[in-house]
Order: structure tokens, then sequence, then C-alpha cells
């Protein structure tokens, strides 16, 4: 009996001992003044944190999925559901921040991110009449997105203090060609679906500038939710030398 409960206490350890090595070995830690050191080690952490790390409640980034985005705007109703997004394990870290003094954290990423999901709209888009229902994929190629968020610290049940994100602004910018396709534009009506088609094509990024905020807001929101979830899970000591 006392042996099978050693054995038990035993497997207990090593999986907490795993678990905490796992936290310390995830992030290299940096000096919030050694960018280059902050800029590596994000971007080591990268392809691990968009795969999902449920022990520290983690969801999957990549994919992930949408419900339900409203992009309208004055001109055009557009609401998307469904949107199933990829391709944010391949984004490069291209500046990392620390402020101590404004307790800001500033992170820039260039990705290429895909969407698709389920879009119904009616209105003006650019200067185009359209309206339509059906499936809607978007390909944003390097899309820069910056995010500044406003840091904060909690005390976590362990006693530590823990980072927190109370706030968060971005904005984005398109370095190279989006591609963005409607299907079923106009009811299937293959004549005016062509032509808008052939608009949209030819001018996606402006399309992406016009109804894209909330589509990256969503996303942002995402990540920094999750983001918030690896801070309450890891104390601010293992995270960083200062």
């Amino acid at each position: 009996m006392w042996g099978e409960r050693s054995f038990v206490l035993f497997c207990l350890f090593c999986a907490v001992s795993l678990t905490c090595a796992n936290a310390v070995s995830l992030v290299t830690k940096c000096a919030a003044n050694d960018i280059k050191c902050m800029k590596r080690s994000a971007q080591a952490v990268i392809p691990m944190f968009t795969e999902g790390l449920p022990q520290y409640g983690v969801q999957s980034l990549d994919p992930f999925t949408l419900k339900s985005v409203d992009a309208s705007t004055s001109n055009l109703k557009l609401v998307v559901k469904d949107m199933v997004v990829t391709g944010l394990k391949g984004c490069v870290a291209t500046k990392i921040q620390r402020d101590l003094a404004t307790s800001k954290l500033q992170t820039n990423f260039l990705c290429n991110v895909r969407a698709e999901g389920q879009y119904e709209m009616h209105g003006r888009l650019l200067v185009l009449p359209i309206e339509g229902k059906g499936k809607a994929q978007v390909q944003l190629n390097k899309i820069q997105m910056n995010v500044l968020n406003d840091m904060g610290e909690r005390t976590g049940k362990d006693g530590k203090k823990h980072w927190h994100i109370k706030g968060s602004t971005y904005t984005y910018e398109l370095k190279d060609k989006a591609h963005v396709n409607f299907e079923n534009l106009f009811n299937g009506n293959e004549v005016l679906g062509r032509a808008a088609r052939e608009i949209i094509a030819n001018n996606g990024n402006d399309v992406v500038l016009e109804v894209g905020p909330p589509v990256i807001k969503a996303i942002v929101d995402k990540i920094v939710e999750n983001v918030n979830h690896f801070y309450r899970a890891i104390p601010a000591d293992e995270l960083a030398l200062d």
C-alpha cells in the first residue's frame, strides 16, 4: 500500500516538476532594455504559443474560429460568421519593446494570414453597389500588426506578481497585395458577379482597409485574451529579468 502511494506521489511530483520546467524553458528571460533578446524570445515562443498551451489556458491560435464579426460601414452591411483564421504560427516578431516607466509593451509582427467564413452583405463596397451571401476568402500577405499594450500587475493565487494587459491599441499596414474573394455575389448572377469580382480582385488592399479593421481587431483581441491567460499562469519573475 505505501509503495503504491509513494509511486503516485512520485508521479505527481514529476508532472509538476516537468510543468514548471516547461514554464521556465518556454520563455528566455530578458531585461527591459535588451530589445534584441526580447525579439529572439518572442520569435521562439510564437510557434508553441499559437499551437496552444492548454496547461497555461492558452487556446490554439492557428487555426482558430471567430463565430461572428460585424465589418459593416456607413455604406455597407457586412457580417462574417464562422471565420477560420490560419497563419499566425508563421508570424515574425519585428519589434518587442518594454517601457518600464510608462508600463507599455510594444509588439510588432509581420504575418501572412488567411481567413475563410460565411458572409452576408448589402450596400456599397468601395464605390460598387453590391450584395451577396456565401463563402468569403481573404489572404493577407505581409500584414504588419503593431500592438501597444497597457500593462499592469496582479497578485496571483500563488502570491506572486503576474503581468496583465489592461488594454491595447493597434495599427496595421499591408506590405503586399491582399487577395479577397466573395462567392455567390448577386445571388449567383454571373454577369454582375464577374464584374464585381474583378473590381475586388484588383483592389484587394482597398477592400481590406475599408472593411478590415473589425476583423483585425477581433484577431488582436483573441491574441491578447490568450496572452493574458498565459500571464495569469506564469509569474512575472519567470518572464523577465526586471
